[in-house]
């Protein structure tokens, strides 16, 4: 019995070490290098450094809206309370706008990011199709692919979010009235 304990307790104990702490086999010394050059070829720092940057241009509005929504909805407080919260947040917004952009400005990210993502390409993607890919992005086509991608992107999310806002807004009007009518 006690056997039969340990061996269940050692699997539950193996599943539940996070997936980074598993050994994972080691990568293709040539996948790495391949990928590497793709990466150059796809320009994926600049399209990286971009992204984030338009990120970051969106964040103020974000991060005002989410916190002055919790202010608003939070029904613990009085009118006055409230009021008194949204000024407080006005102080403390340029202290984490602050924090934002250097959260979005640290360069180390980037190559974190990229150092991350090196394996999930090399273990993906075979040598030979990882220069396929390569000879693409490096093309006039993959070029322009590259260059719209950032407009394709926003542009793709703006449309995921007109479809899709209206659907999530209905579905939570209809559990507020299922809440509601208990």
């Amino acid at each position: 019995m006690k056997k039969h304990l340990a061996a269940i307790v050692s699997a539950f104990a193996f599943a539940t070490v996070p997936a980074f702490a598993q050994t994972k086999p080691a990568l293709d010394p040539a996948a790495v290098q391949a990928t590497r050059q793709m990466m150059e070829a796809m320009k994926i720092r600049e399209v990286m450094i971009q992204s984030l940057k338009q990120a970051e241009q969106a964040m103020p509005a974000q991060i005002r809206g989410s916190l002055t929504s919790l202010v608003q909805n939070d029904k613990n407080l009085n009118a006055q309370q409230k009021q008194a919260a949204l000024a407080d947040l006005e102080k403390k917004l340029p202290a984490l706008l602050a924090a934002n952009h250097a959260l979005f400005s640290d360069a180390s990210l980037v190559d974190e990011m990229l150092q991350e993502m090196v394996p999930l390409y090399a273990e993906t993607y075979t040598v030979d199709e990882i220069h396929q890919l390569s000879a693409f992005y490096g093309s006039p086509v993959g070029q322009k692919m590259l260059a719209n991608m950032p407009k394709l992107m926003t542009q793709s999310m703006a449309i995921s979010n007109r479809i899709m806002m209206p659907r999530i807004q209905k579905m939570m009007e209809q559990t507020a009235q299922a809440v509601m009518a208990k």
